[in-house]
């Protein structure tokens, strides 16, 4: 009874100790992103796609490499049959063994090896590129799903504020109620905004929790695991200002750094290098080749007697009994060496070597405007975020000064109430005026931070709130 209960205790602070461990940490932005380019998909694809490229890499060097190659075949052979020996024909089942050692190497392929090995090493620079910009996506996907938590947290402090300011009001009442000074209604009128100020609360606890969850997916958590931010504090009157920005100088920098940039540029030298392989297929192409082989036949046979014969032009010496040569013998006797040059020269093919010369040109032209597309849409992209940052700084200190205005209107209608010179009407809706522009405001800022992290983005900073 006592192990048992041993048992249950350690379970227990096992538990207690895995959920405090759980709870103590706090998610920093850059923990997010850290962790979301080593877990999240599409990060790793391009990781795995990048990893392939390098392996391709590797084997076009390895292809100016010596081909060497093995063989061995046992064959059973029934009814008449070939001597591979002596060439000739044996009148009875017999069995044969072949064993051969095969080396080749290219001396001239029109240069296509060289090229090929110039095509992989652009390919893996751009499969490079291409995971860096996978990085770069999912470091500003978890940035914006992550000042989305901070937004959602905010508005749900606003809601509860109105709440509990919804509730002290209603508790004043009450009491001018009791007293005579209002009328019963006013108690009403209370209690329907006090379950309006609840409900606007649980959907903006329901916003936040869904926010929390997209980041979660993100970052390829389990749902079931304890998870916390460790919220910074944002200040945007110590964020650079928009207005020192300029869109051109952020493009010019962009265009020479960003990995989209540079992997369309790669791709086009990678294409160009398959355009030279496709011209080398008209050139002649020239190799060295060794063989080393050897043989067995069941049926081989020498002879192990001679009869002497006499005749009238004297004695004659003519085979009388045969042997079978053993195994050994016949690997050592049949052993042959060959050694040459082989020249092959393309005279027609069907049409395939143009076709895939114009292909390999078309290719490269597709690739050169696939880079000024990448171009024109980052140029695109750099000034709409440079205007929404424009936008967004002058809606965050327009909405700065609305809430500014709207809680100086919500303390003085407040005193007027206590005093009995306002109306619970006018007092609602200060008060909804006051959460309005306070949430309102709270959007403004961290839109505002967004945007100017995206432009920190292009302009090759990491992201980061501190």
């Amino acid at each position: 009874m006592n192990l048992t209960r041993i048992f249950v205790f350690t379970c227990l602070m096992m538990t207690a100790l895995c959920s405090t461990a759980q709870e103590a940490r706090k998610w920093t932005l850059e923990q997010c992103i850290d962790y979301a380019m080593a877990h999240n998909i599409n990060v790793r694809q391009a990781q795995i796609t990048a990893q392939i490229a390098k392996n391709d890499k590797t084997q076009s060097m390895m292809n100016v490499l010596p081909q060497v190659d093995a063989s061995a075949s046992y064959n059973f052979n029934f009814g008449n049959s070939l001597n591979p020996v002596t060439y000739s024909f044996v009148e009875s089942n017999s069995q044969s063994s072949q064993l051969s050692l095969t080396g080749s190497l290219p001396l001239f392929t029109g240069l296509q090896q060289i090229h090929n090995i110039q095509r992989a090493k652009y390919d893996l620079i751009a499969s490079d590129f291409d995971y860096k910009a996978a990085q770069n996506n999912i470091a500003l996907s978890v940035s914006s799903a992550y000042l989305q938590i901070l937004l959602n947290q905010e508005i749900v402090g606003v809601m509860e504020k109105q709440r509990d300011l919804s509730a002290s009001q209603k508790a004043n009442t009450e009491s001018r109620v009791k007293s005579g000074v209002l009328p019963e209604y006013s108690i009403y009128q209370m209690e329907a905004q006090l379950a309006r100020d609840e409900a606007n609360l649980i959907n903006a606890q329901g916003a936040y929790d869904i926010s929390v969850l997209t980041l979660k997916q993100l970052l390829q958590l389990n749902d079931t695991l304890g998870f916390a931010l460790d919220i910074p504090n944002v200040d945007v009157e110590n964020i650079a200002n928009v207005a020192g920005e300029n869109s051109t100088s952020i493009y010019n920098y962009a265009v020479g750094n960003q990995p989209t940039i540079l992997s369309a540029q790669a791709r086009i030298k990678s294409a160009d290098a398959q355009r030279k392989m496709a011209l080398g297929n008209f050139s002649p192409t020239l190799s060295f080749f060794t063989q080393l082989s050897t043989g067995y036949f069941s049926q081989d046979q020498r002879v192990s007697k001679y009869d002497t014969i006499q005749t009238p032009f004297g004695p004659y010496t003519t085979p009388s009994e045969y042997a079978k040569v053993p195994v050994g013998d016949q690997f050592g006797n049949n052993f042959r060496k060959i050694a040459g040059f082989q020249l092959s020269i393309p005279i027609f093919g069907k049409g395939q070597r143009f076709t895939n010369l114009a292909n390999a040109k078309l290719q490269t032209q597709l690739r050169t405007l696939q880079l000024e597309s990448a171009k024109n849409t980052l140029r695109q992209d750099i000034e709409q975020a440079y205007n929404n940052a424009r936008i967004a700084a002058e809606s965050y200190y327009a909405n700065k000064k609305s809430f500014e205005s709207a809680q100086k209107s919500q303390e003085m209608l407040d005193k007027r109430y206590r005093s009995g010179m306002s109306n619970e009407f006018e007092l609602q809706q200060a008060k909804n005026t006051l959460a309005a522009a306070e949430s309102e405001m709270a959007k403004a800022k961290y839109t505002y931070v967004f945007r100017l992290k995206v432009l920190d983005f292009y302009k090759g900073k990491k992201i980061t709130l501190n």
